[in-house]
């Protein structure tokens, strides 16, 4: 017996219904005599096409470049954290662009397994924050209840110029209003073991010139840098640096005040520095200087980044250690 096939009503269509008229299609002919090779408008659309695409290939293929570049320097400038730093370490953590990368390398050996019992002791709040989110535990690097600092094994930092063999640095020269000043990264780097400093071969040399950010009393600024001024006459400037932007000699309306309350002045060197110690050494005698961003110990090591990769050097009278 066959089986009973319900009945299917279909809506109408425009085959069937003559209220709907077919379309008829737009002809081939006046197509092409509207969009002909001779016509202004066909050669202006074929223009912007084929510009668009090279644009697209040109801007496919450096963000390709870029993205490998930036892998291959991430990789390669974190592989020297392997050399210094060992299971239960106090390291000192700090602050820029391969310190940011160093600390997130630490924290993957951490999740890995490679790493374990690590404490780390950062310089700003930049690195706190970097640290935090790459899951490395952090201290303080003073004991308030014994009134004492904590023994950090080792630290880095990025530095913004090196002076070749003594490998004292200059810190300090990009801060802006709102982050921390020099004070506390100069601590962590003074009672650290060891210490390495990272920098780029460019930066990495004698004879260094611009500035040296010094930190004055912001009550009696104007004397200070008077007097820092009168030292270096002929050799430098002296400017209050700003709170945003660019400002004249004295700072503008918005000076720089740190989280401490003190003013910035830029001890801009025009002339090539002698010894970044000799300048250091005559700052500190200055009355109303603070702190200053040279950086000086004795030993330590500078990783230094060119184009070939990484080197590692010392300030010891055989300086070169080798390669990464």
């Amino acid at each position: 017996m066959a089986s009973a096939i319900p009945h299917l009503h279909f809506p109408v269509t425009w085959k069937s219904n003559p209220r709907i008229r077919k379309r008829k299609p737009a002809t081939a002919t006046a197509t092409a005599c509207s969009l002909s090779e001779a016509s202004p408008l066909f050669r202006a659309a074929k223009h912007t096409v084929l510009h668009s695409t090279i644009n697209f290939l040109l801007v496919f293929f450096t963000y390709m470049i870029l993205l490998n570049c930036k892998f291959l320097y991430n990789w390669e400038n974190v592989l020297w954290v392997d050399t210094f730093v060992k299971s239960g370490m106090v390291i000192g953590l700090g602050s820029g662009q391969a310190s940011g990368m160093a600390i997130e390398y630490l924290g993957r050996q951490l999740r890995a397994g490679a790493l374990k019992d690590l404490v780390g002791i950062p310089t700003s709040v930049v690195s706190a924050s970097e640290a935090a989110k790459a899951g490395i535990p952090l201290g303080e690097y003073e004991n308030s209840s014994q009134g004492c600092f904590l023994q950090i094994d080792f630290a880095f930092d990025d530095v913004d110029i090196i002076e070749e063999g003594t490998l004292i640095s200059v810190i300090g020269r990009r801060r802006l209003q709102g982050e921390e000043s020099i004070i506390q990264e100069k601590l962590v780097l003074s009672i650290a073991d060891q210490l390495v400093f990272m920098v780029k071969e460019d930066l990495y040399k004698c004879g260094l010139e611009g500035s040296i950010p010094v930190l004055v009393e912001s009550l009696n600024w104007l004397e200070t840098a008077e007097e820092i001024d009168d030292l270096f006459l002929g050799d430098a400037e002296v400017w209050r640096r700003p709170s945003v932007g660019h400002a004249g000699p004295l700072g503008g309306d918005f000076p720089l005040v740190t989280t401490e309350g003190h003013n910035v002045l830029d001890v801009i060197f025009t002339s090539p520095i002698a010894s970044l110690a000799e300048v250091a050494n005559s700052l500190e005698k200055v009355d109303g200087v603070v702190d200053h961003g040279v950086v000086s110990k004795f030993p330590c090591k500078a990783i230094v980044a060119s184009e070939s990769g990484l080197s590692i050097v010392d300030n010891v009278p055989t300086n070169t250690v080798g390669g990464v």
